[in-house]
């Protein structure tokens, strides 16, 4: 094999068809020159035939030459002392040797397969070897898993969960939206919603209250708002800030807004004569008849059943025991926080309240003692959105929370990992904060763009083979990572419940639809 051309990412190499042997994409090359002392790791991006040309001899005889092939190989990284690098110092001249990595050369330049520390996910494709993340560098960093519907990041998360379980203080929160991750046996299942753990309203924000809960806006309600804030705080009996949880009820609020609206102010002079002879003379009250509207949609709510789990009354310990259910690790350390009956509406507003919350509670531990946090974010498109997606002012306060964590909760013992089928769609402030990447079946050119543009120029082109990833294949870039090569990841031995129908079975069974029953439902609900 000859080098034939070198830039700071790539090689290019000449070999004849002898040489190639079983070399096939993604195959791993060694090119080392020791003169230097320098030893490149690459991965076959490209094989490609050259044309053959004839050549003749000084009797004009046709002579017998041999078929080439150009290589083009990425660096993904440098030996260094017989073991992996992602950095490269030192390039080699064009008098080098190349040739593919066996087994236990691949086996051999890794860091190590010993450690408490080493978390093995999987299989090293072409290899066999076990794949290994340093766990401390994962969970100490934020994380994103993403890929396409289908592609195994459900299958991910619970391959990851049940490793984590055996950690002994192990604290690990799932933001769960759809109930996939609820029935498995290892988890603590937390399912807010009616019949279920009910979430109060006066936990939410005064902002939240009326901005996601009542859909009001603020740039053109600001009468109703002021009042509406008045009735806010004399409920609570507070003056904490309106972000503080502070216990009161919603009929209070209501009854505030009623006598306002009814409200008539004396004049302060009296009737002489008539049936009212004696009487104080009243005017309107600046609110009399214009809250009307608001009185009938905070009603309005209060008899929906949907939202019934955040109209039951709680006292104000409520919020320990709620806190405590989803922080405390006695009982299990992985606790799933079920959304699945909640109004998709809220789903984001209730998400970014109790992780504001947690992470509150979380800023008082002595950061000499700290238990570290794990927020793992389902589907987190739905609720740390780009924005790019021209987003209203209480979606972005939604934000709020999540950006804090990304930029300074790696000080205080907190971190995210992300889970996704739409990259492009996530905050991108946030996900640039990620320092590791588990890369799974990508087929929308703008999502693979997206991760490209987060990731060193070495790792760039590897993403291209994604598209072509099965369930369960991933790519792992990062840090937590010896080496970014494709993994089958291990299958865990119990599965989510990821939605996954297979339309053609069901459609060749005998089945039958109760429409009155579906519909009865449907009413029960609204």
């Amino acid at each position: 094999m000859q080098l034939i051309k070198i830039t700071p990412d790539k090689v290019q190499i000449k070999s004849n068809n002898e040489q190639l042997g079983n070399m096939s994409l993604n195959s791993l090359m060694s090119v080392e020159d020791k003169d230097k002392g320098v030893n490149l790791i690459s991965i076959i991006s490209a094989i490609s035939k050259n044309e053959e040309t004839e050549q003749f001899d000084n009797d004009g005889e046709l002579l017998e030459t041999d078929a080439t092939s150009t290589i083009d190989c990425s660096i993904i990284g440098s030996l260094v002392n017989g073991k992996f690098s992602k950095s490269v110092d030192v390039y080699p001249t064009t008098n080098v040797q190349i040739k593919e990595l066996n087994k236990d050369e691949f086996e051999g330049m890794l860091h190590g397969n010993v450690g408490a520390s080493l978390l093995g996910i999987g299989k090293y494709a072409n290899y066999g070897n076990t794949a290994y993340l340093d766990a401390n560098k994962l969970f100490q960093r934020h994380a994103a898993i993403l890929g396409n519907t289908g592609s195994g990041k459900s299958v991910t998360v619970t391959n990851f969960l049940e490793k984590i379980k055996e950690y002994k203080s192990s604290n690990v929160i799932l933001f769960d939206v759809h109930g996939e991750y609820s029935d498995l046996s290892f988890v603590k299942k937390i399912k807010i919603g009616n019949n279920d753990l009910s979430f109060p309203i006066w936990f939410l924000p005064f902002k939240d209250f009326y901005a996601n809960l009542l859909k009001i806006k603020e740039e053109t309600a600001q009468n109703q708002i002021a009042i509406l804030r008045k009735a806010f705080y004399s409920a609570r009996q507070s003056e904490l800030g309106e972000d503080i949880p502070v216990e009161y009820y919603i009929n209070d609020i209501i009854e505030y807004l009623e006598q306002e609206n009814n409200l008539e102010v004396s004049t302060g002079e009296f009737y002489k004569t008539g049936d009212r002879a004696g009487q104080a003379k009243t005017v309107k009250g600046d609110n009399n008849g214009k809250l009307t509207s608001l009185i009938t949609l905070l009603k309005d709510k209060l008899i929906d059943k949907r939202y019934a789990f955040m109209f039951d009354y709680q006292s104000q310990s409520y919020l320990y025991d709620f806190v405590k259910e989803i922080l405390d690790i006695k009982e299990k350390n992985i606790k799933v926080v079920d959304f699945s009956d909640v109004p998709h509406d809220m789903i984001p507003v209730l998400i970014a309240v109790i992780a504001k919350l947690v992470y509150n509670v979380q800023l008082q531990q002595d950061r000499r003692d700290l238990l570290p946090l794990e927020l793992i974010c389902d589907e987190a498109h739905v609720y740390i959105p780009s924005s790019d997606l021209m987003l209203g002012a209480s979606q972005k306060r939604l934000l709020e929370i999540f950006e804090t964590v990304a930029k300074e909760g790696r000080k205080f013992g907190v971190s995210l990992l992300l889970v996704s089928q739409r990259p492009s769609e996530i905050n991108k402030t946030i996900l640039s904060q990620c320092a590791n990447y588990i890369v799974l079946k990508l087929s929308n050119d703008n999502d693979k763009q997206l991760i490209k543009s987060l990731l060193p120029d070495g790792s760039k082109s590897i993403i291209d083979s994604v598209n072509l990833f099965k369930p369960g294949d991933c790519l792992v870039v990062g840090d937590c990572a010896d080496i970014t090569f494709k993994i089958n990841l291990d299958m865990p031995s119990e599965v989510p419940n990821s939605f996954t129908i297979n339309t053609a079975d069901i459609w060749q069974e005998e089945k039958e639809l109760n429409i009155r029953d579906l519909l009865n439902k449907l009413m029960e609900d609204k």
